[in-house]
């Protein structure tokens, strides 16, 4: 796996710098050029990483994933239209997500019957400690199988050298149930949700223009508070000020 700066991974990244390396990339669309956008978006893909490893609960770090989610971004640098008006953190999101489930899907190499003696191995390993209230010893664990301390072992890094997808999580839920795209949404919210933009995007319009903007910067751009008090050239708290009274009174029309 490629080498990565944690610490520049957790950088956000700057609207003046990204619309001026996409101008550069647009114009010229060298290596050279895609690869400084590909480093502008490494947070994005650190950030989709994390939440991959957490949702597996920390059994895979996020850095196995860079590698791959660097391949999902690339590819889609190279496909982004800019004329379809869609921002490219949104874009890039899915193929980043997608390349690094399809890493986990070439990790899941175990064939069934390696599969049935590893969950085999940990449910004899979870009866011994409810039986002797202690974590049992490799030897007890392989006489209970009637097999080898050798094989017991062999099993037991196999099973956690990797992650199954299709393995059970908890309460019948897989780790493929888990880890599901939060993009994704059911047909009951993609209804409320089309209902509440038409409502949203007339009261829109009703704002002034920088009241506009801020919330544009904000929730399609995704920028942090502090990158928009850089834009507008205001400190951090003026902007956030701002901004709870913009939603205090888009709320207030919402309730007429």
């Amino acid at each position: 796996m490629a080498k990565f700066n944690i610490e520049s991974l957790n950088k956000e990244i700057l609207p003046q710098v990204e619309a001026s390396l996409w101008e550069t990339y647009n114009d010229d669309p060298s290596d050279m050029n895609r690869l400084a956008l590909i480093e502008l978006y490494l947070p994005l893909v650190y950030k989709v990483a994390k939440k991959i490893s957490i949702k597996l609960l920390g059994k895979v770090p996020p850095e196995e994933f860079l590698s791959s989610g660097v391949i999902g971004l690339h590819d889609a640098i190279i496909k982004f239209d800019s004329e379809k008006k869609v921002l490219f953190t949104t874009f890039a999101y899915k193929r980043v997500y997608g390349a690094m489930m399809d890493e986990m899907r070439k990790r899941d190499h175990l064939t069934r019957n390696q599969r049935d003696k590893y969950k085999k191995i940990y449910s004899t390993i979870n009866k011994l400690t409810e039986t002797n209230s202690r974590i049992p010893s490799n030897e007890e664990v392989a006489d209970e199988l009637s097999i080898s301390i050798r094989e017991l072992e062999k099993y037991k890094s196999i099973g956690n050298s990797m992650i199954n997808l299709n393995q059970d999580f908890q309460e019948g839920m897989s780790y493929m149930d888990i880890i599901s795209d939060e993009k994704s949404k059911s047909p009951l919210d993609e209804a409320h949700t089309s209902l509440a933009i038409e409502k949203m995007r007339g009261l829109f319009r009703s704002l002034t223009e920088r009241e506009q903007k801020i919330l544009f910067l904000r929730h399609y751009e995704e920028m942090s508070v502090g990158e928009i008090a850089a834009v507008f050239e205001v400190s951090i708290g003026r902007i956030s000020q701002i901004y709870q009274k913009i939603l205090e009174k888009m709320r207030k029309m919402m309730e007429k």
